[in-house]
């Protein structure tokens, strides 16, 4: 990888770390459906923007149907479910629930795309649930129900990641990356509209200016801008060393959470988010078996 792409792939682990914290600081003030909602809109115009600067047109008669599914599974439910996630737990525990999306990737694949599942893969999968089980179980937040639930549901975001992944090399894979990007996100923000209105008369009067701050960087910054950085590392140096990304954003999540929220980074921080990237990283590095009607996997 060039320097100047290792510097890419830094920052944009850095962004991402941050948006679990921001996610924090904006859902207890606005609620988790608004909170997504202005993230999606805003995140929109900044991809809307990129798009047409690049000459990028969307054609949204055409694709319509795989902008609406990606940005339900792939914005809208996830970023839902982790600002819900966000009341409950703490950010390190969001990150490494979102590192294990490689994971559920392969799980679809065998599901939807008729890909075996490796020894390796499975192993992966049940590594990824110890390290849940060891982060939960002696992380610094006790393990009661709301914590639990807040896990459950970041590994439902997860789920999702996984699945919008697999729908896209299905149904997708003629469409320009910035266009999937700027339509799907588009496409999320009207489904989320619905749900975020009701929080809006609450937003009004306990808004702050850090939570409306936190919204503003979780769309334009840790959104559209990363996005966009995200397709310049693929198209660079491909899908395969841009998705390390995964394994250092629960470090800069936990590093930008201790440093600003206060939030604690104990031993059964490190454990689990280092059995859960053991798994992420075991997932990838497998090849993809044979399909079991016997073509090679996409």
């Amino acid at each position: 990888m060039s320097t100047s792409n290792l510097i890419k792939l830094l920052l944009l682990a850095a962004i991402w770390g941050t948006s679990f914290m921001l996610m924090r600081i904006a859902a207890p003030v606005f609620g988790p459906m608004l909170t997504t909602f202005g993230r999606a809109s805003l995140a929109t115009l900044a991809l809307l923007a990129f798009a047409r600067t690049r000459g990028v047109t969307l054609q949204w008669r055409r694709n319509w149907l795989p902008y609406l599914v990606i940005g339900l599974f792939n914005t809208a439910l996830p970023f839902a479910l982790f600002a819900w996630s966000a009341l409950h737990i703490p950010s390190a525990y969001m990150a490494t629930m979102n590192s294990l999306a490689p994971i559920f990737t392969a799980l679809f694949g065998f599901l939807l795309l008729g890909e075996k599942l490796s020894p390796v893969r499975c192993l992966a999968f049940v590594l990824g649930l110890v390290g849940v089980a060891v982060l939960v179980g002696i992380g610094p937040a006790p393990a009661d129900m709301l914590v639990i639930g807040g896990v459950l549901a970041a590994m439902g975001a997860a789920v999702s990641y996984g699945f919008a992944a697999t729908f896209t090399r299905m149904r997708a894979g003629g469409i320009s990356p910035i266009a999937i990007a700027a339509g799907s996100q588009f496409a999320a923000a009207l489904c989320l509209l619905p749900l975020a209105l009701p929080s809006l008369p609450h937003a009004l009067v306990a808004g702050t200016l850090p939570a409306l701050l936190a919204v503003l960087v979780l769309g334009v910054v840790c959104t559209g801008i990363a996005y966009a950085l995200f397709f310049q590392l693929i198209a660079a140096e491909g899908a395969t060393k841009a998705i390390t990304v995964t394994f250092l954003v629960p470090m800069t999540a936990s590093l930008w959470a201790w440093l600003l929220l206060d939030e604690p980074v104990t031993w059964g921080t490190v454990c689990g988010i280092a059995i859960v990237l053991l798994a992420t990283a075991t997932a990838l590095r497998a090849k993809p078996a044979m399909s079991i009607k016997g073509k090679a996997a996409a």
